[in-house]
C-alpha cells in the first residue's frame, strides 16, 4: 500500500494505539481476576473504551471501530486459550518492536478497482490510499488489516468467497511424510527435497555489521543518559528492513511449499513437535550454567531460520481449501529408524545426509529415510502439542496464570477504566 506521508504517519500512531489498548485490555482483565475473581468480557472492556476515548484525545483519533475490533481480537484470544482442543496459550502482551497493524470492519471501508494493478482502499479518517491489487478478491469483503512490517505498508483483506471445506481430496491414496530439518528445510518421502536461503552471505554481513553498530549507538547513549539519536533511529530502520526482506522470502517459501503439498496429496504427515522448546535458552542460571550454550543458541537460529512452525500453520490453512488431512506423529526416533527393517540405533546416522542402517545396510538420504518414517508412522491420539498437552488443566479451569501486578500507570489507566 502507498499512502501519503501524513497518511502514514497518522496510521503509525493507530498502531501504536492499538498495541497499547491491547496491552491495557489484557491487563485489565489480569486485574480483574485478581483482584476480584471477576471475568471480563469484550462488551463490557468495549463500555470502558468508550469512557477512555473522551479522556484522551489520541484513543478519540483511533477509528471506534478499530478500537472493538482489537478487543474482540483479544477476546478471541482467551477464548482459543480456554478451548482445550485448541493449540494456543496464554495471551501475551504485545511488544513494541511487533509488527503494526490496524484492523477495520467490512463496513468501515471501501474498496475501488482503478485498473489491473492497482486499487484504492477508503479508510476512515484517511481517505482513498492506492494499494497494489495481487489479485482477484474473489468475493464481498468482510474485514481488512493496515500493517507495517518495517519496510512498506500492506493491506489484506478478509474475503467471504463462500467456498467451503471439500469432504475429500481428489487424490485419495497419496500419502506423504514430511521431515523438517535444520540444513534441508523439507524433506518428502518421494525423495524430493526444496531448500531455500533467505539471505546471500553478502546481506549477513551487512546485518551483523549494522546490529554491532547499533550496539555500540546504544551503549553510548546509556552511559550518556541521552535519548535515541536520529542517527540510530536510522540504523534501526535499515535492520527493520532488512529482516523484513528475509521474513517475507521465508513467508513466501513455506506458503509456496504448503500450496504443491496440499494440492499433491490428500495426507500430509509431519513430526509432532513442541518448537518453543526446542529452541529454549540453554544458559541456565549463576547457581547451574548451561552447558554449550553458543552451540545450542546456534541450532535455535537454525530452527528459526527453517520457518517450521510457521509452515505447520501455513499447512493447516491451505488445507481447509483443498481438503487435506494434516496428520501428526509422535517424532521420537524418526531419524534413528531405518525405513527398511525398523533396526533403530543413533549409529546409523553417520552424519547429518547420510543413514547407515547397521543391521541390514540400506542406505539413504537421512533426511528422506526419516520423512518415510513419518509416512509410515501412526497418527498420535492427541492432536495438540506437547505445550498444550501440558497446559490443558490449566486451561479448563479458565483461570488466567499468575502473573506480575501492573505498573503504576497501567494501574491509573485501568482504574480510570473502571
Amino acid at each position: 500500500m502507498y499512502p501519503a506521508h501524513d497518511q502514514a504517519d497518522r496510521m503509525t500512531g493507530w498502531g501504536h494505539t492499538c498495541r497499547w489498548l491491547y496491552n491495557t485490555a489484557l491487563e485489565q482483565r489480569q486485574f480483574a481476576w485478581q483482584q476480584r475473581k471477576a471475568t471480563l468480557g469484550v462488551t463490557a472492556q468495549c463500555a470502558y473504551l468508550t469512557e477512555a476515548r473522551k479522556d484522551f484525545d489520541w484513543v478519540a483519533d483511533l477509528p471506534a471501530q478499530s478500537g472493538q475490533q482489537v478487543l474482540r481480537n483479544l477476546d478471541q484470544a482467551y477464548r482459543n486459550w480456554w478451548n482445550p482442543q485448541h493449540s494456543a496459550g496464554a495471551p501475551t502482551r504485545k511488544r513494541k518492536s511487533a509488527r503494526l497493524s490496524v484492523p477495520f470492519p467490512g463496513q468501515a471501508i471501501a474498496v475501488r478497482r482503478l485498473n489491473r494493478r492497482w486499487g484504492v482502499v477508503s479508510l476512515p479518517k484517511v481517505g482513498g490510499v492506492k494499494f497494489r491489487w495481487s489479485r482477484p478478491l474473489g468475493g464481498s469483503v468482510r474485514n481488512a488489516v493496515v500493517s507495517f512490517d518495517g519496510v512498506a505498508w500492506h493491506v489484506g483483506f478478509g474475503i467471504h468467497a463462500g467456498v467451503t471445506t471439500p469432504e475429500a481430496h481428489a487424490q485419495l491414496d497419496r500419502v506423504v511424510g514430511v521431515d523438517r530439518g535444520v540444513k534441508v528445510a523439507l524433506a518428502m518421502s518421494d525423495g524430493r527435497m526444496w531448500n531455500r536461503t533467505f539471505t546471500t552471505p553478502g546481506q549477513e554481513r551487512q546485518l551483523a555489521r549494522l546490529k554491532s553498530k547499533a550496539g555500540r549507538q546504544e551503549t553510548a547513549r546509556r552511559r550518556r543518559g541521552a535519548r535515541t539519536s536520529n542517527r540510530a533511529r536510522k540504523i534501526r530502520a535499515e535492520i527493520a528492513r532488512a529482516e523484513a526482506k528475509v521474513r517475507n522470502r521465508r513467508r513466501d517459501f513455506v506458503m509456496w511449499a504448503a500450496n504443491r503439498l496440499c494440492h499433491q496429496y490428500a495426507v500430509v504427515k509431519i513430526e509432532r513437535l513442541d518448537i518453543q522448546a526446542m529452541t529454549a535458552t540453554a544458559k541456565g542460571s549463576i547457581t547451574e550454567p548451561g552447558r554449550s550454550v553458543r552451540q545450542k543458541a546456534g541450532l535455535n537460529r537454525a530452527i528459526l531460520d527453517k520457518g517450521w512452525g510457521l509452515f505447520h500453520t501455513a499447512l493447516d490453512n491451505k488445507a481447509r481449501a483443498t481438503g487435506t488431512r494434516i496428520g501428526r506423529v509422535p517424532a521420537a526416533y524418526t531419524s534413528w529408524r531405518c525405513s527398511r527393517c525398523g533396526y533403530t540405533d543413533r549409529d546409523n546416522r553417520d552424519s547429518q545426509a547420510v543413514f547407515r542402517c547397521g543391521s541390514c545396510g540400506y542406505e539413504a538420504n537421512a533426511d528422506v529415510n526419516a520423512a518415510i518414517n513419518v509416512r509410515d508412522a501412526a497418527e498420535a491420539a492427541s492432536p495438540l502439542t506437547g505445550r498444550a498437552v501440558r497446559d490443558r488443566n490449566r486451561k479448563a479451569s479458565c483461570r488466567p496464570p499468575t502473573q506480575r501486578r501492573p505498573n503504576t500507570a497501567l494501574e491509573t489507566g485501568i482504574s480510570r477504566l473502571f
